[in-house]
């Protein structure tokens, strides 16, 4: 079996696999740019998400899926552990292990959430109609997660797991009467809704949204990384400095270039063309996780392939528009780009189990 997977991607799928290696040659390069000892830890961490993509691809997406209970329980035991013992860095607690061996159990929980759905809202991998109780089923197992994640705090992650359960909700279908209730009711209640959302927001959260709204009132404190972003994504031109003429990295003016602000420090370096490279590459791989969902006739390779098409999707959207300015910044990363061990192994995996549907659909 497994030598019929091998052959079977590199059969039928040689593109999917250039434009993934290009992806992850740009984020060690650009991390090299940053500081050498990052590429060297992101290549470590990507050779560890390849072996867990290889045995994600052994396993057929439907045994996955009849498990994802399971799945979901231990990955939300875990961010109970980081709640009580977790590591704590920069003022967030988000990390358990050991020594520099740390893992970050919200971003497990994407893949997780996506089986979790996927098993729910089926009935024995058929599709069925969407009542009340598994709305409001599915609703929990996303709200709960993600409020712990976000008092982590990490609230991008928490909206990432929002955005999954909406695009679940959408396929599935929502009464007219349902959507119009729910946006008058959200409009009646926005103003409590927000004032109690803005009372738990941490300082610096606050902070980011006074920014977007106007960073160029405090340039240099809270507008500061909206602003050295733009300038680093305004300042690559064309063609780019190249990696010894990037101001922005080099004299280290531009905060989380090696996390959220990746994509400006690769456009600093590499312009337009550069840009429009990685671009591509990422609208091919988001393109192809969507013909993945499209193509499948199974309903739970539907619904797993869809899932990882909008985690993809809007991670991708929301950190780029964040990059410019368009978006508070939030805490998303750039799928494959943004440093992070359990990031990384999280975004090949979710492209690994495309592979997975595309190969055990089939059979």
């Amino acid at each position: 079996m497994k030598n019929e997977v091998i052959a079977y991607i590199l059969k039928v799928h040689p593109l999917f696999l250039v434009a993934l290696g290009g992806v992850l040659g740009i984020d060690l390069l650009t991390l090299y740019s940053v500081a050498p000892y990052l590429a060297m830890k992101q290549g470590i961490w990507e050779i560890v998400g390849l072996f867990v993509s290889a045995g994600i691809l052994m396993i057929p997406y439907t045994l996955l899926v009849r498990n994802a209970r399971i799945i979901y329980g231990i990955v939300l035991t875990l961010l109970f552990v980081v709640v009580l013992f977790g590591h704590q860095s920069h003022g967030a607690r988000r990390w358990i292990g050991v020594g520099w061996f740390q893992i970050q159990p919200s971003e497990f929980m994407i893949l997780a959430l996506i089986f979790f759905l996927t098993a729910t809202l089926l009935h024995n991998g058929k599709d069925v109609r969407l009542t009340p109780g598994l709305f409001a089923g599915s609703a929990i197992a996303t709200l709960l997660p993600a409020f712990l994640i976000a008092r982590q705090p990490d609230l991008g992650t928490a909206v990432e797991l929002s955005i999954i359960f909406s695009v679940y909700i959408l396929l599935k279908g929502i009464p007219s009467r349902v959507v119009g209730i729910s946006l008058i009711g959200g409009l009646a209640f926005f103003p409590v809704a927000w004032e109690v959302l803005w009372a738990h927001l941490h300082e610096f959260q606050k902070d980011r949204i006074r920014a977007f709204i106007d960073p160029a009132s405090d340039p240099s404190g809270m507008g500061y990384h909206t602003i050295q972003s733009i300038v680093a994504v305004g300042s690559g031109g064309w063609f780019g400095q190249g990696l010894s003429g990037a101001t922005q990295v080099r004299y280290q003016f531009l905060p989380g270039a090696q996390t959220d602000f990746v994509f400006a420090v690769f456009t600093e370096e590499w312009g337009f063309a550069g840009a429009l490279l990685f671009l591509s590459l990422m609208a091919y791989l988001v393109w192809f996780a969507t013909r993945t969902a499209l193509e499948c006739r199974d309903p739970v390779g539907f619904y797993l392939a869809s899932g990882v098409s909008g985690f993809f999707l809007f991670g991708f959207l929301i950190n780029a528009l964040m990059v410019l300015g368009v978006l508070p910044v939030v805490g998303v990363p750039m799928p494959l780009m943004s440093y992070g061990g359990s990031a990384m192994i999280v975004s090949l995996g979710s492209l690994a189990l495309l592979l997975n549907i595309r190969f055990y659909a089939k059979r």
